[in-house]
């Protein structure tokens, strides 16, 4: 079993995939080059052409040729092809079998954690959907309203059921009250805080992207979840985002993604729970 649910979340990451190269496309977002990532990505006019559903077909970003399926074998097909297209001998971005490779180790994590069960599913999903998020966010600055919002509503639906037949178990909340704390925890502290820092600073700290994604975080795992994955997301926020700033040469006043660490910490949550937040207490304290 561990085996069909790592192919599985290897297949759904090669997905992933493309939803983290087209959607931004199709929004008119681009970047200079796939390495060029210290700065937000400028609009430009969306390709009308490119969705998540059109082309059907998986194409080379560089020459546009349409790949061919055993071009498209997670993680297989990178190594085999050695990271170049088959037809222009472009490279292609390490990101594609990472991407894959995560997928696939969440998707084990999840089933053998949670069951291949409703529970596992919906958890499943939503993980999927904090992989695309991150990878977006990072790219371009953006967490885009067409994951964020419907996830949002999905999640609320979710709670209605489980408040009525007790379908889904923890750590999906088990009703909409839960729900609506988690909102507004989540949502409501992010929201206050960037007010806080527009008043006195004059300038915009957190986007309303943060907030939203907190917003479907807090509708699916409550109150508990929406704090803990602020404290967690902020912690390692403020260690990795230093040391990422470190390496790279950037300014500390340079734009960071807040995504990322938001959907680390919600990882955090959904695997380990409290015994995590009490080792780095433990840590702490060590020190």
């Amino acid at each position: 079993m561990i085996i069909v649910q790592f192919i599985f979340g290897a297949i759904i990451g090669s997905f992933l995939s493309v939803c983290i190269y087209r959607i931004p496309i199709s929004k008119g977002l681009h970047l200079d080059s796939e390495e060029d990532l210290a700065e937000p990505a400028k609009k430009a006019e969306p390709e009308e052409k490119i969705s998540i559903a059109y082309p059907r077909r998986s194409f080379c970003p560089h020459c546009k040729a349409q790949l061919s399926w055993y071009h498209n074998i997670p993680i297989l097909s990178w190594l085999v092809l050695r990271g170049k297209c088959a037809f222009c001998k472009a490279p292609i971005s390490a990101r594609y079998p990472v991407v894959e490779l995560m997928t696939a180790l969440v998707s084990v994590m999840t089933f053998q954690s949670f069951g291949m069960n409703p529970t596992g599913a919906v958890i499943f999903i939503f993980c999927a959907a904090l992989i695309v998020i991150s990878f977006i966010d990072y790219d371009y600055y953006i967490i885009p309203n067409v994951i964020s919002l419907p996830g949002t509503v999905i999640a609320l639906v979710l709670a209605g059921i489980n408040q009525f037949y007790s379908i889904f178990k923890f750590p999906i909340v088990s009703g909409l009250k839960d729900a609506g704390l988690g909102i507004l925890a989540g949502a409501g502290f992010l929201l206050f805080i960037s007010e806080v820092y527009l008043r006195l600073r004059k300038k915009e700290g957190l986007g309303m992207g943060d907030v939203k994604l907190l917003a479907m975080t807090g509708a699916l795992f409550g109150l508990e979840g929406s704090l803990y994955t602020i404290f967690i997301g902020s912690f390692l926020g403020s260690i990795l985002g230093v040391l990422l700033v470190l390496c790279s040469g950037r300014k500390m006043s340079q734009q960071l993604p807040f995504g990322p660490y938001l959907a680390l910490g919600t990882f955090a949550y959904i695997f380990a729970g409290s015994d995590f937040i009490f080792r780095l207490i433990q840590m702490a304290t060590r020190q």
